[in-house]
């Protein structure tokens, strides 16, 4: 779906923790039982994704949270994996989650990390930023995945070496995802359309970029079926390489912003 704007041109926060399925809430309460344990200073814990808007479809949608610390901390990958199969063994499910662990200052203070908290998440347990975080119109601020394209490709390739073939899949999935919504926020701007769903954001780059919708529709096909990873690589990297041109061309003055909460996981 797309996010719908306000009277202002500002992006509505559709997430909410009533939306939540049944299904989904022992998950969500070991993950923030988990978080409690490993941090004693954690402020907040957020739901996102199509599970806090209520349209998470069992078997087939992640499961998104965003841990909030009121100190600064590294990205604590080993715990999270640990964290991640403990609550998976306890439910007897099959699910991918993923944890994220940002800070108090950074949602606050990084319009690239508190992008998430102000229009796609919903409160769980804690303390709740998303008041004191300023609105996000459909801009540069709000994208989160055209400027670091080079730096995930680069990071999922260096994983895939000696990865099983479950996490090769994964890593694949989720930079075809990330290539996909990079796409739509290269025309985003223009369109005054957001959405996350890779099948939306095809379509609406498609419209700017017809001379280019094999390429995106070929990556887009990646997400059902690929048997080599070195070829999947090569249709994304050509197509991030050409993105890449394109978005100089257009945020000439952006630099690259690593948005912390939304890690590989890697």
């Amino acid at each position: 779906m797309f996010i719908p704007l306000d009277s202002h041109g500002h992006l509505i926060n559709l997430a909410d923790a009533e939306k939540v399925g049944p299904q989904w809430r022992p998950l969500i309460e070991t993950l923030v039982d988990e978080c409690r344990s490993r941090y004693e200073d954690l402020a907040s814990v957020y739901l996102r994704g199509s599970v806090a808007t209520g349209t998470a479809q069992w078997g087939r949608s992640d499961l998104d949270l965003i841990a909030v610390t009121y100190q600064e901390r590294g990205f604590d990958r080993a715990w999270i994996q640990q964290a991640v199969e403990r609550t998976l063994s306890r439910h007897s499910v099959v699910v991918d989650i993923d944890l994220a662990i940002t800070s108090a200052t950074a949602v606050l203070t990084d319009r690239k990390s508190g992008f998430y908290i102000k229009t796609q998440s919903a409160l769980v347990y804690g303390e709740d930023f998303a008041p004191r975080i300023a609105p996000y119109p459909i801009d540069a601020e709000a994208f989160s995945h055209l400027f670091n394209l080079e730096l995930d490709l680069k990071t999922v390739t260096g994983a895939l070496a000696g990865a099983s073939d479950a996490l090769t899949r994964t890593l694949i999935m989720r930079l075809v995802k990330r290539v996909l919504r990079a796409c739509l926020e290269l025309v985003a701007e223009r369109h005054q359309a957001y959405t996350r769903d890779p099948e939306m954001c095809c379509e609406v780059f498609e419209k700017y970029h017809p001379e280019r919708a094999d390429a995106a529709r070929n990556v887009l096909g990646l997400m059902t079926e690929f048997t080599d990873p070195d070829d999947a690589l090569e249709s994304i990297e050509s197509l991030i390489q050409w993105i890449a041109v394109e978005r100089s061309r257009i945020y000439p003055l952006e630099l690259p912003k690593i948005a912390f909460i939304d890690d590989l996981g890697i």
